[in-house]
């Protein structure tokens, strides 16, 4: 997985809001445990409580190996190929023509159109010039083709 540093910065605000969802099962599964007389037996308030635990603890082991593995990338500077930031309008297969914006953060804004670098779309186009076609293969397995048809730097 590539992201920039914002992408980076992302994963730690999730780990660290998985952290915090941790404390509170941790808290509501000790306050079961002493609200009812028969300890965890039978006590759908600590069930959850520990259900809620494990999903937490599972997160945060996720996003620890997501981000123990990650590339962390900046802008190339080539001004003439896709570059993060840029808003790149695109044909996809010679029907539908619509503008994204290519996002090194590792959770996309898809209301503001935003795409991640790890998107099919976002590795087809990266570093791709206008009038490029590029053949990928969407999230349900499906061959596309796409087509740069413009591209507009900003200066993020």
């Amino acid at each position: 997985m590539v992201v920039d540093i914002e992408g980076f910065g992302q994963i730690d605000e999730l780990i660290n809001t998985e952290k915090e969802k941790l404390k509170e099962a941790v808290k509501a599964k000790a306050a079961a445990f002493q609200n009812d007389t028969n300890s965890w037996h039978d006590n759908a308030a600590y069930d959850v409580a520990l259900e809620k635990e494990n999903g937490a603890i599972m997160e945060i082991n996720r996003l620890i190996d997501i981000k123990n593995n990650i590339e962390i990338i900046s802008k190339h500077d080539d001004g003439s190929a896709v570059d993060i930031g840029d808003v790149v309008t695109i044909e996809l297969d010679n029907e539908e023509i619509f503008d994204v914006i290519l996002t090194g953060k590792f959770l996309a804004n898809s209301k503001n159109g935003e795409i991640t670098l790890n998107s099919p779309i976002g590795q087809s186009i990266y570093k791709k010039k206008v009038g490029d076609i590029v053949k990928f293969k969407t999230h349900d397995n499906r061959n596309s083709l796409l087509k740069i048809i413009e591209l507009r730097k900003t200066n993020s």
